[in-house]
């Protein structure tokens, strides 16, 4: 095979990788419509989505402490503190320097119309090349 054919190849799949990236990128948000980065060691949040969660009760950013106390606030009153205790920072920086992978819970929220859902929560232990801070992704939907 030639270089000029080879290096066509190459910019095709490059191509196809990012349309692939895309494409599983809408996927995604269509299966959890809440998708949180969150940066534990810094205290910070941002929302990647937010379309068509039952409750939208959060800032867009802020600080990861907050926006577990907001969560909270809309939890069934028997799933509170399991939600408060699971997703603290206290405890994800835990299970994160524990070498878990990932936390996840299933749990009673009120929506924004008052109406009552089970929502299932995980949240990913990421790493970056870039930073040394605890890292997490949390994936939410409705169930």
């Amino acid at each position: 095979m030639e270089q000029a054919e080879m290096q066509s190849i190459k910019e095709d799949l490059q191509e196809d990788f990012k349309n692939a990236s895309s494409l599983l990128n809408e996927a995604l948000f269509k299966l959890y419509p809440l998708i949180i980065l969150g940066n534990l060691t810094k205290n910070t949040y941002y929302l990647l989505t937010y379309e068509d969660f039952s409750s939208t009760k959060c800032a867009a950013a802020g600080t990861f402490d907050d926006l577990i106390e907001s969560g909270a606030s809309t939890m069934h009153d028997m799933d509170k503190e399991l939600f408060r205790n699971t997703f603290c920072r206290e405890n994800l920086l835990k299970e994160f320097n524990a070498g878990t992978d990932r936390v996840e819970i299933r749990v009673f929220q009120h929506g924004d119309d008052g109406k009552l859902r089970k929502v299932e929560i995980v949240d990913f232990f990421v790493r970056s090349e870039d930073t040394d801070d605890a890292l997490v992704i949390s994936f939410n939907r409705n169930i």
